[in-house]
């Protein structure tokens, strides 16, 4: 093995063709760049998507499922994967403030369980969450709804709830104040409103046919296990059709995300399997200017298959090298990716991320993905290697004497 390690150095970064030997240099660059970009899109995508996960995760229920008999709070409390479980109503109303009518989506908890709304309670505006439904009449918007609406903290205002009334549905308007903001950066700014249960007796609850329990999980991503659990632990109870998760309401949003991200995985694999078949034609050239001397090789016995690994040695060494840099410049410029999008916003004088909800562009980079991005890429650069490698073996050494 060692005198393939020596032939295929003095080969590579040796040899008297100077064209192939920039041939390889290009092979090298391109195929580190190719990976640097992969890795910095994939890690840029992941950061996204746990941004999108943390925000909406940390707001929505993971699971809702209806009051009934044998599966109050505390019941649900002790299925497997529970954090927590508590009395919540949702609903959907009106808010009527000093500048206009917003429809928004009502969350009612009770002030000892308002730290499980983790998210929001993470972003508050000046008190907790829990201190501001503390009181009956306290309702907490985001700060962009209550802009729009031309509302400040301590305002008055109205709240509208459709309620069930001898077989029709009335508007029931509630007199509350504003007793707190929050930004999380999500379209929950503009259409979430949170009130405290202590404001509704039973009745209106009852009327409102929205009071169910909800499920902090500890893995969200296993809400529909849970279900699964649940429906078969309240099968008696009849929770089973009442059941609802996270997954009916934005299931589809991160199916999409994660298709994107699988899409733009392959198509910037493309890029890197262009630069790794480079390899062919650099390697193809240097077998070329080298077939009086593997004639010689295999003249002084060396066999097929020595000749086969110095060439195959060489293609490796250049996609190693290639792609070990891109995905260490890859990993450095992900880590970095919101300084290196600030200063690229400066130098082009444009705001990109100007009226989403991101202030910087977030990047999580996953061992997963650098094993995935380094060896599909080195199995593409081995078959490119492979390919002149054989060939090479193949020669017949009495033609090369002769050349």
């Amino acid at each position: 093995m060692r005198l393939v390690l020596w032939i295929a150095l003095r080969h590579l970064w040796r040899g008297r063709n100077r064209y192939a030997r920039l041939i390889n240099w290009m092979t090298l660059t391109g195929l580190g760049a190719g990976v640097l970009v992969l890795t910095v899109v994939v890690s840029v995508m992941n950061g996204f998507d746990a941004e999108l996960r943390s925000r909406i995760l940390g707001t929505v229920p993971h699971a809702l499922l209806p009051h009934s008999e044998g599966m109050g709070a505390e019941a649900v409390e002790q299925l497997a994967g529970v954090v927590a479980a508590y009395p919540f109503f949702e609903a959907s109303g009106m808010v009527v403030g000093a500048g206009g009518v917003a429809p928004v989506t009502v969350y009612g908890i009770d002030a000892a369980d308002a730290p499980q709304l983790t998210t929001i309670d993470a972003n508050m505006l000046g008190r907790r969450l829990g201190e501001a439904v503390a009181a009956p009449t306290g309702l907490v918007m985001g700060r962009p709804l209550a802009r729009r609406l031309g509302l400040l903290e301590g305002d008055a205002l109205r709240l509208a709830l459709p309620l069930a009334e001898g077989g029709t549905v009335q508007p029931r308007f509630k007199a509350l104040r504003l007793a707190g903001l929050f930004e999380i950066g999500a379209e929950f700014d503009y259409g979430l409103v949170i009130v405290s249960r202590a404001g509704f007796d039973g009745a209106e609850l009852d009327r409102l046919g929205a009071d169910r329990v909800r499920v902090v999980l500890d893995d969200p991503l296993s809400a529909g296990d849970f279900a699964r659990m649940a429906a078969e632990a309240g099968g008696r109870a009849g929770v089973a059709a009442g059941i609802e998760t996270w997954m009916q309401s934005y299931g589809e949003l991160f199916l999409a995300v994660r298709i994107e991200k699988a899409l733009m995985f392959l198509i910037l694999l493309l890029i890197v399997a262009v630069a790794g078949f480079n390899i062919v034609s650099s390697q193809t050239m240097v077998i070329d200017s080298k077939r009086a001397d593997i004639a010689v090789l295999r003249s002084l016995g060396a066999t097929g298959t020595l000749v086969q690994r110095v060439f195959l040695v060489q293609g490796v060494m250049v996609a190693t090298l290639g792609i070990a840099s891109g995905l260490m410049l890859g990993v450095a410029a992900a880590s970095r990716i919101g300084p290196i999008f600030a200063g690229l916003e400066a130098w082009l004088g444009l705001a990109l991320l100007e009226g989403s909800y991101f202030e910087t562009v977030p990047s999580r980079v996953l061992p997963a993905d650098l094993v995935l991005i380094g060896g599909l890429s080195w199995l593409l650069c081995l078959l490119s290697a492979w390919i002149p490698a054989r060939r090479a073996a193949q020669q017949n050494p009495v033609e090369g004497l002769h050349s």
